[in-house]
């Protein structure tokens, strides 16, 4: 029976080693995995402020080609309303000289 307690006390401090070995290992890998996330969350933070600031100067381009296109609107409006205005006076010399030609009869 002596034997088989030695036997039996071997395989009990052999597998409590295992036992502290893999115990060892899976806080080192737990370790490493936390720094993993935290370096993916610091990175998940960034990229949403990034993102923030991104759309940011998306809606600023947006609204600067908004005011562009308005002030290209502007210019175009500006140049049919003084080319109606030398048409109409146009019409207002014609009508004056028929005016005048009338009268001169």
């Amino acid at each position: 029976m002596d034997a088989q307690l030695k036997s039996l006390l071997v395989r009990l401090e052999t597998r409590t080693r295992q036992l502290v070995l893999a115990y060892t290992q899976l806080a080192a890998d737990y370790d490493s995995l936390q720094h993993r996330l935290v370096a993916a969350e610091e990175e998940q933070m960034r990229l949403r402020e990034e993102n923030v600031r991104l759309q940011q100067m998306y809606d600023h381009l947006k609204m600067a080609k908004y005011i562009d296109l308005c002030d290209d609107d502007k210019r175009l409006n500006r140049q049919r309303i003084n080319k109606m205005v030398r048409e109409i006076d146009k019409c207002i010399a014609m009508l004056k000289s028929t005016a005048s030609d009338d009268n001169d009869e």
